[in-house]
């Protein structure tokens, strides 16, 4: 059975499941297969410090320190631009989260990384507004920033960032072209080219 978050809209508890939307299964993927000189598959790898051969995947399992040293992650510290310890962001699935009504605006500010398919046994009515939230599939330092909304059947999480634009205005700033009436094409110099 899937992990279930508690999403609290307008007073009333919903607990959902967050199924993500794979592009590679709406759009299809390819992948290139390399063999050796004995027709054995190709494993690809990276090369961390200049000495160690990481095989695909293996970055995310150690962490190293400056000197090339085995770090445990829980002991690490996060820390802002300014060098400010920040606490950890918890998971959507270890806290109620509270969803506040938005704008359209505000959505379409949303820099998208992934896309949720929210999943319930009880029927979500969220009409046709908005609704802003913190997203963390896992424990970190950052959170995200997502939006649920839905279309005839289904309620999706949009995750990503919020990003700030600057409001340009709407006044037209084009300028009519001027025609010079006294145009003559014979005129030209071929030699200015």
């Amino acid at each position: 059975m899937a992990r279930k978050a508690e999403l609290i809209v307008n007073t009333k508890s919903l607990f959902v499941e967050f199924k993500k939307v794979d592009r590679k299964k709406i759009y299809g993927w390819t992948s290139i297969e390399t063999f050796d000189d004995n027709q054995e598959e190709c494993i690809l790898g990276g090369l961390a410090e200049g000495q160690y051969i990481i095989p695909k995947g293996g970055s995310a399992l150690v962490t190293l320190n400056q000197n090339g040293e085995s770090v445990i992650k829980k002991d690490l510290i996060g820390v802002n631009n300014n060098g400010e310890k920040v606490n950890i962001v918890p998971s959507i699935y270890e806290q109620k989260t509270i969803l506040e009504e938005s704008s359209i605006d505000e959505y379409l500010t949303l820099a998208v990384k992934s896309v949720y398919q929210i999943i319930s046994d009880e029927n979500i009515d969220i009409g046709e507004k908005i609704y802003k939230f913190s997203f963390n599939y896992r424990a970190d330092y950052e959170g995200d920033d997502a939006f649920l909304i839905k279309n005839e059947n289904t309620v999706f999480a949009v995750v990503g960032k919020i990003t700030k634009f600057n409001f340009i205005g709407l006044k037209d700033n084009e300028t009519d072209l001027v025609e010079n009436e006294e145009s003559n094409d014979d005129d030209l110099d071929f030699a200015m080219f």
